[in-house]
């Protein structure tokens, strides 16, 4: 159905990875819910803040991470499959 990892950068930062959603799952809530697990869980193990990297040709992904309040921001390095970064304070965005 679906995966995500949250990867640990630094103290503090995690993140985002690999969130993957199988098309014919899409649509029905179950991304929204996989995101709020990761976040959850990012708390739980302590970390502050959460980044990620994402490909622009993702609108949707995209536009979910956004309405989450991940903000873009301009890393030292991005991977060879994505051109944006976004990044999330945590501690402001209690559910």
């Amino acid at each position: 159905m679906g995966s995500y990892g949250l990867y640990p950068l630094e103290a503090g930062l995690c993140e985002l990875r690999k969130m993957y959603l199988h098309r014919d799952y899409r649509g029905r809530g179950h991304g929204r819910r996989m995101l709020e697990d990761a976040l959850t869980k990012a708390r739980q193990l302590g970390f502050q803040r959460i980044t990620l990297e994402t490909a622009s040709v993702l609108t949707e992904a995209i536009r979910l991470y956004e309405r989450y309040g991940f903000q873009p921001y301009q890393p030292d390095h991005l991977s060879r499959r994505c051109d944006q970064a976004y990044l999330l304070s945590l501690e402001e965005n209690q559910p």
